[in-house]
């Protein structure tokens, strides 16, 4: 049996490396850029319908790193004008072996991409056509959220981030539709982190497309994520077309966000093409254990009918809400290249348990223990009490007595002897959220209230 060819040989490689040089000495062209512009003709005289101003000085362009590959093309780190982006180049890598139906949806994308501006978009630089058809774009260092789940497994993202993330990717599709653009491939492989790994941008829009009224081709996107009306379970030409409009986006965000929480694959242990078949036959993923406060709002993007999905403005005002509530007051954000939320929790071990399972650092949904008054143990008994991580504390064994304090600690009887500690204590930053200050607290050593009020 012939070995399947890998998607780059050595030969590949080594022409990636000669175009580098030849983008930078021009010595593979006879002309830049510049002069062919928008109307260079190709060997099957298919002619570019690309604005010049779209086009990229070719002599400041330069190809380094290969950092991911597929099918259809290969992504690299490079520089142009000093600075680093992000170039993605087509496949075949030589434009004068591309169909003119490539470099037809290569035209598009180039295209789309120059019309488009958010935060949540990779900023499009510019493009060239000669001698490879390339996209180049802003570099985002954080890697793909697909990369980013795989590497903090078998662990999960806190509620909250994956609600910040999801937050991230339904502003960008609500602009995108309202733009009457939809991206119909919404998946974590085709979202970029930036550094920090806070912020996260849509990328690929190769196969997005303005919305028409009419028939669209079918089963285009990722099939863990495509929307059954999307999917054939009937075989079609290659290139068929099937009537669906923007709600296939809104299926793909609700896998997204299953994705997001569960940090799990969709319908694993099935070939792709399977997943799409249970999708068809309105199969989901499992919801066991699922934060209830975001569990409509799935179930309702993945709803069979389109027409009961909602819209991606409805989406955002959802989860807004649901980032506010599922906020707690004493959880620090922690500085790392890994956002996970890991909550500073002081517990009684008379009431009931909060800290998470040990296999998951998944912040469910606000619980109840947050408007629980925390003083609930027995007044005058004595008390054992966990920090999770533990906090450090200082004694002051001074020899203060009730009298000199203000306010009845809740239950210490007047006359009686008092060791007086300090505990101190993050405080959140009422800008950037993080735990930047410590502020003391003195209470009665055995009691829960705090003494400096």
């Amino acid at each position: 049996m012939a070995q399947r060819r890998p998607l780059l040989s050595h030969s590949d490689m080594e022409l990636i490396r000669q175009l580098s040089r030849s983008l930078a000495r021009l010595s593979l062209i006879s002309v830049n850029n510049n002069d062919v512009a928008a109307t260079a003709k190709v060997k099957d005289d298919f002619v570019f319908d690309i604005d010049s101003s779209l086009l990229v000085d070719s002599d400041k362009l330069f190809i380094g790193e290969l950092t991911a590959e597929g099918p259809r093309s290969i992504v690299c780190k490079g520089w142009y004008e000093l600075r680093p982006v992000s170039i993605k180049v087509r496949l075949p890598l030589k434009t004068m072996d591309a169909t003119p139906e490539c470099k037809a949806k290569f035209q598009r994308e180039v295209n789309l991409l120059s019309r488009i501006e958010h935060k949540n978009i990779v900023k499009f630089i510019g493009a060239s056509i000669e001698p490879s058809m390339m996209i180049i774009t802003e570099l985002t260092e954080g890697g793909s959220l697909q990369k980013h789940l795989e590497s903090i497994k078998p662990r999960t993202l806190s509620l909250e981030q994956s609600v910040r993330y999801a937050l991230d990717i339904s502003q960008v599709m609500e602009y995108l539709h309202a733009n009457g653009i939809i991206h119909r491939d919404l998946r974590p492989g085709n979202m970029l982190l930036s550094k920090d790994k806070k912020l996260l941008k849509l990328a690929d829009f190769r196969i997005a497309r303005e919305e028409t009224c009419g028939e669209m081709t079918s089963e285009a996107g990722s099939y863990r994520y495509m929307a059954p009306e999307v999917f054939s379970k009937e075989p079609l030409a290659k290139g068929a077309k099937k009537c669906y409009d923007h709600k296939a986006d809104v299926y793909s965000f609700g896998m997204v966000l299953w994705t997001l929480i569960k940090n799990k694959i969709p319908f694993k242990g099935r070939i792709e093409l399977m997943a799409a078949y249970a999708t068809a036959q309105n199969m989901r993923p499992s919801v066991d254990e699922f934060p209830e406060v975001i569990l409509p709002l799935l179930q309702s993007c993945w709803k069979e009918d389109p027409k009961l999905r909602p819209e991606f403005a409805e989406i955002t005002q959802t989860l807004t809400k649901v980032l506010h509530d599922c906020r707690s007051p004493g959880t620090v954000e922690i500085e790392s290249e890994n956002p996970l939320t890991i909550a500073k929790e002081e517990e009684c071990p008379t009431l009931k348990s909060l800290a998470p399972s040990p296999g998951s650092m998944e912040d469910n949904n606000e619980q109840n223990h947050q408007t629980q008054n925390r003083n609930d143990c027995t007044k005058g008994g004595s008390h054992n009490i966990s920090h999770t991580p533990k906090v450090e504390f200082v004694e002051d064994n001074c020899k203060q007595k009730y009298e000199t304090l203000n306010k009845n600690p809740n239950g210490c009887k007047k006359g009686q002897s008092h060791t007086i500690v300090e505990e101190k204590t993050p405080i959140l930053d009422s800008d950037s959220g993080k735990g930047k200050t410590k502020k003391t607290h003195k209470r009665c050593k055995g009691l829960l209230s705090c003494l400096c009020r």
